[in-house]
């Protein structure tokens, strides 16, 4: 099998875990991991690991996002957004249901405990989770362009001191009024 992401490498056997074979590109290091493979894998393992969550990701990781070709079926891999704060996807085959994970992404998806996880992330309600909190990101990216840093977390503060109040909507009408109550 050809690396479906460089195109001319050859893939090669290894083992990503124990009983858990891939196919890995000698260019890229992505691995070409077989559905069936997997899905015995997981079976096997049986591991429920709680996630693991740290501030940032030390991994480099690779995402191309460039749509690519099943290097098994050759059918269009679809993406799927893994979220929970990692910002790349995993492609997986609707065909042979096989997956491709650029280089690094297992590791990162390891290190959080979440390698265990692929199946639940080509479902919709993973994906409906993923693509929400990825909103969320780009909005805030959009209002600290927007306010500035120092601003942005202001007025989440202010915004916070008024999701607890009961009489919110009075206090919003005031700082919103432009009648000089103040003479």
């Amino acid at each position: 099998m050809k690396c479906p992401v460089c195109k001319s490498s050859e893939l090669s056997t290894t083992q990503l875990e124990a009983n858990l074979t891939s196919h890995q590109c000698p260019t890229c290091h992505g691995n070409w991991i077989a559905g069936a493979e997997y899905w015995d894998w997981v079976e096997e393992h049986k591991s429920d690991l709680a996630e693991r969550v740290f501030d940032s990701e030390t991994l480099s990781l690779a995402e191309p996002g460039l749509p690519i070709d099943c290097p098994e079926c050759r059918f269009r891999m679809v993406k799927y957004l893994v979220g929970r704060g990692l910002g790349f996807s995993l492609d997986h085959c609707h065909g042979c249901k096989g997956i491709w994970l650029d280089g690094n992404e297992w590791e990162a998806l390891k290190k959080r405990n979440l390698h265990d996880d692929l199946n639940l992330m080509f479902t919709s309600f993973w994906q409906n989770e993923a693509q929400r909190l990825e909103r969320k990101k780009k909005m805030e990216q959009i209002y600290v362009g927007r306010f500035g840093e120092e601003d942005y977390t202001e007025i989440k503060r202010i915004r916070f001191w008024l999701d607890s109040k009961t009489n919110r909507e009075e206090l919003i009408a005031y700082l919103i009024d432009k009648a000089p109550f103040d003479v």
